[in-house]
Order: structure tokens, then C-alpha cells, then sequence
């Protein structure tokens, strides 16, 4: 995962749940329009279905879900979390409705 801040979207297909990360420059609808690509290739259909923002603080092993996408909303950032804690276990993960 990237250090710092970055977008994510969260996208899903007719099985699964898809989440894609941008560097903080980004614009959701450029981010997802990537991944819509990518899935359509795989000739599955996919809906974005919100966003939001993760801080990932690699030295103190924290990261912070948080914020929103202003074209596709706030993604469930429960899921978000429970995701990255399968893969950071060792992290203190944690979400937030606070921030853009």
C-alpha cells in the first residue's frame, strides 16, 4: 500500500468486491473509469458504489479510513477496514466519517 494519503473507490462486479487506490491527485470518476475498463475486459459489468480517502502511517503502523467521494458518496469504510485487517494485522486500523 502506498505511504500517506490516497483515494479509494469501492467498486463491485456481479461477485466481488473490488477496491482501487489512487495517489491523492486522482479524481474518483478517473480512478474508477481504470478499473471499469479493466473488468469490462474480464466481460463483467461493476458500480461504484462510494469512495473515500486512507491514511497509511507505515512507522507508527496505523491506518485511517475515512472522507468521501463527491460524485459516488461514502463507501461502506466498515468493509474497507475489515479488509486491510487481513492483510495488516499487525496495525492499528481504524475508520472515521470525519473529513473530505
Amino acid at each position: 500500500m502506498c505511504m500517506g494519503r490516497v483515494k479509494v473507490n469501492c467498486v463491485y462486479t456481479k461477485d466481488n468486491l473490488y477496491r482501487e487506490l489512487e495517489h491523492a491527485s486522482g479524481h474518483f470518476g478517473n480512478i474508477y473509469d481504470k478499473t471499469s475498463e479493466a473488468v469490462q475486459a474480464l466481460g463483467l459489468d461493476s458500480e461504484c458504489i462510494g469512495g473515500g480517502r486512507i491514511k497509511h502511517d507505515a512507522a507508527a503502523k496505523k491506518i485511517l479510513v475515512y472522507g468521501y467521494s463527491q460524485g459516488f458518496g461514502k463507501a461502506d469504510h466498515e468493509v474497507t477496514v475489515s479488509l486491510l485487517k487481513k492483510k495488516y494485522t499487525d496495525y492499528n486500523i481504524s475508520w472515521s466519517d470525519a473529513g473530505y
